[in-house]
């Protein structure tokens, strides 16, 4: 399966359903399942300001899968601007419907860009630690 990275706290707004819509410089041409990966990467002020705590947020571990319906340029109708990502005039925004929160964060290791994901491996789940 297709997965892509990113930081947090964008990968959980996906998990929670805040954010439908990932911002990029770049096109995305797949269409279909995608694993949403949290990244190591921890955006603390941004954690802070969607009400996550970047100590226990999950990170290095597949939250859910997002089916990508398409992905427009902005400015599009089809894609509203949100505080979630950056809207600016010729970015591309991939726009998503959840298929499946995981139970527990998946850990595995992530790359930049699309990378492939096997989903039937069996994987270690995250835990937060203390």
């Amino acid at each position: 399966m297709r997965a892509l990275s990113l930081w947090q706290p964008w990968a959980s707004l996906i998990y929670d359903g805040r954010k439908t819509i990932e911002t990029r410089h770049w096109e995305m041409l797949h269409r279909g399942p995608l694993a949403i990966h949290a990244a190591m990467k921890v955006d603390k002020d941004a954690c802070q300001e969607f009400g996550y705590d970047w100590r226990t947020i999950p990170r290095g571990a597949i939250l859910c899968i997002v089916s990508v319906q398409g992905c427009v340029r902005f400015p599009h109708r089809l894609a509203k601007p949100d505080e979630y990502g950056d809207f600016s005039e010729g970015r591309f925004g991939i726009l998503m419907t959840m298929l499946k929160k995981c139970d527990l964060p998946v850990l595995v290791k992530g790359h930049q860009g699309i990378w492939h994901w096997d989903e039937t491996k069996e994987y270690p789940v995250w835990e937060p630690r203390p």
